[in-house]
């Protein structure tokens, strides 16, 4: 499996690809409305305090966004992709191998990250939260409040609204935001948009990229005329 990521080609985007690093965002500066709608809400029960996760907290952390293929979506020719994230062509794409970047991440401490799911807005009650309430007693190897961050971060960090679904999203999450350096082995391929600033951009953007990887494939994604589909042709 391939993880892709479109990016606007600036100098931030050159200066992430020659350090061979991904941006980890804040989740306060995503473009999604619903994002960052964390809440747990209040229940009869009594439930113990000590089990739920720091909401606030989980508010703070930062996202790698990713795109990756299925059986329905290919992503380097999706149209809304190049459009949206890919600044109208004029932007890259970065393509990965998933299990090289993902064991690359996870060295540099990223060990949470999975497919985001497309639904409708899960609420959470602290009822439904893992604790004695349930009858149950915590044993060796079964934290409850550590269940039960993972079911809010299942809930608010890897769902998203339905609209979203031709992304194929893969999130990578973190606590702290910044530039993560990545094993140069895992870039695989770099597609430049045809409209991309200048001629000498798009070069620059080849030649970084052949210094972070010399085994990296360069393609070029373009309109054809008469057409509303993206075509990827290889050229190095």
């Amino acid at each position: 499996m391939a993880l892709y990521k479109f990016q606007t080609s600036n100098m931030n985007s050159l200066t992430a690809l020659k350090e061979h690093s991904l941006f980890f965002s804040p989740l306060e500066e995503f473009n999604d409305a619903t994002e960052n709608m964390f809440g747990i809400l209040r229940s009869e029960k009594s439930v113990d305090p000590r089990i739920i996760p720091d909401i606030d907290k989980l508010r703070q952390c930062s996202l790698l966004c990713m795109g990756m293929n299925s059986e329905n979506i290919t992503l380097e020719t999706d149209l809304l992709m190049w459009t949206h994230y890919g600044a109208k062509l004029s932007g890259i794409c970065l393509v990965f191998d998933d299990k090289i970047l993902k064991k690359s991440l996870g060295d540099s401490g990223c060990k949470t990250h999975r497919k985001v799911e497309y639904g409708y807005p899960k609420l959470l009650t602290e009822e439904q939260l893992m604790g004695k309430h349930w009858g149950i007693e915590e044993v060796p190897g079964v934290i409850f409040k550590d269940r039960n961050k993972k079911l809010v971060m299942n809930s608010f960090i890897f769902n998203k609204p339905k609209c979203f679904k031709y992304e194929n999203e893969y999130r990578f999450v973190l606590e702290d935001s910044g530039l993560i350096s990545y094993n140069p082995l895992s870039l695989k391929k770099i597609i430049i948009g045809s409209k991309i600033e200048s001629e000498a951009l798009r070069e620059l953007f080849i030649e970084t990229a052949k210094a972070v990887n010399n085994d990296v494939e360069v393609y070029n994604a373009h309109v054809k005329e008469n057409s509303f589909q993206i075509y990827i042709e290889k050229c190095l």
